[in-house]
Formats: structure tokens, sequence, C-alpha cells
């Protein structure tokens, strides 16, 4: 698993969206995190802490998801 995304499936984070993490869309998910969050490029802790910031701020983590959902649920990536 991908440096925070085993994080955020310990918390359950992608369950209800519909998400199922496994070890070859692990990276295509932290990518569209990391893109979201505006820090695309950027190295896993930075990327994290962002995301953690995101997670608390409802209307973020809304927008998060939807980009989530859009890029990762339905099978398309990056």
């Amino acid at each position: 698993m991908t440096c925070f995304v085993g994080h955020m499936v310990k918390k359950g984070f992608f369950e209800p969206l519909g998400i199922k993490v496994t070890k070859e869309n692990a990276k295509d998910i932290e990518h569209v995190i990391a893109k979201t969050v505006g820090l695309e490029g950027r190295h896993c802790p930075e990327v994290w802490l962002e995301t953690k910031l995101w997670l608390a701020d409802p209307r973020k983590k809304a927008l998060l998801e939807r980009n989530l959902k859009k890029s990762i649920a339905r099978g398309r990536s990056r």
C-alpha cells in the first residue's frame, strides 16, 4: 500500500465511496488525492498532511470524495 492510502483504508474512508483499494490502483488513488489537494508531484508526508486538513473540512472532503469517485470508482485513473 502506498504512503497514506493504507491509513485511509484502515479508517474506512474508501468503502462508502465504492472504491476497493488494491495494489494495482493504490498509486492511482494517491495521484488523484495529491492532484485534488493541489500537491501533485510532491512527497508523501506533505500530501498526507494536506489531505488530513481536507478530511477535516466538510466542503473539501466532499470535493475529494467526488474526485475519487469520478476517477477511481468508475475505473478511470489519471
